[in-house]
Parts: structure tokens; C-alpha cells; sequence
């Protein structure tokens, strides 16, 4: 069998569908859709002050779940069912920004993703108002 390629000018001829579409089938699916792709996606940026609720500005958001700030530096993303078990990521991570502080993500189970966030002068207390346009990607798997 050959290795699927994109159809060539003046070398194609009759084949041309053919050849395009064993290429395409090599990451898209029957239908067109995309293989191995997230069946929803949150990816965007993150800010919060005070004590309000954190505001996603969306690149793509398919989840359509809720932020919501729980107390001090605990924000949830909720939405029932939607982050399955071995199916949701990140499932629990870890990052730091330029400034070093801290913001440790995870699955707390089938309905939340919970977001921590702590300043870079202590980093076992979660405080507010460290989201400033964070960039934020959860993808869901089936």
C-alpha cells in the first residue's frame, strides 16, 4: 500500500478524487469530522478581580459550562456530566506564569474542574485576583 499523498498536477489524471481521498482519510472520519478531536472544547482567556466570577473570554467554548469563584483563589467550571473520567483534560496539572505564581487545575469529578490560584509570595494559600487574561484549554475525549 502506498503512502497516502495530495493529489499532483499533470500526474493525477483519473485519480485525482481517489488520491485526495486516501489522504484525508488518514486524520478525518467518513463523515468529514476530524479523528481523535475533542467532542468539546473550553480555550480562551481567563480573568478575575475581587470576588467576582472569573470571565472566560472564548476562543472556542463548545462546553458552555459556568465559572463560578467559590472563595478566595477557587473557581470551578461546572457542568453536569461533562468531564468524564479518563476522557477530560487536563485531568490535573500544574503551571506558573511569568510572575511565578501558581494555578493548579484538575477534574474534581463528573460535574467540576476546579482552578486554585496562589500568589508567587505563598504558595499554599489561594488568593483572587491572579487571573489576568490566562489562557485556559479543557478538552473533553469520548
Amino acid at each position: 500500500m502506498s503512502t497516502p499523498r495530495l493529489p499532483q498536477i499533470g500526474s493525477d489524471d483519473n485519480t485525482w478524487g481517489d488520491v485526495l481521498n486516501e489522504f484525508l482519510q488518514v486524520s478525518h472520519n467518513q463523515d468529514g469530522t476530524i479523528k481523535n478531536a475533542p467532542l468539546f472544547v473550553c480555550k480562551g482567556f481567563l480573568s478575575q478581580s475581587g470576588t467576582d466570577d472569573p470571565v472566560l473570554t472564548p476562543i472556542t467554548d463548545t462546553i458552555g459550562g459556568i465559572w463560578a469563584r467559590i472563595s478566595s483563589g477557587t473557581y470551578t467550571l461546572t457542568k453536569t456530566g461533562a468531564f468524564m473520567v479518563e476522557k477530560t483534560v487536563p485531568l490535573d496539572d500544574v503551571y506558573t506564569d511569568q510572575n511565578n505564581n501558581l494555578f493548579k487545575i484538575n477534574r474534581t469529578n463528573a460535574d467540576t474542574i476546579t482552578l486554585l490560584t496562589y500568589s508567587s509570595v505563598d504558595t499554599t494559600t489561594p488568593v483572587d485576583d491572579i487571573l489576568l487574561n490566562r489562557f485556559i484549554n479543557i478538552e473533553i475525549y469520548n
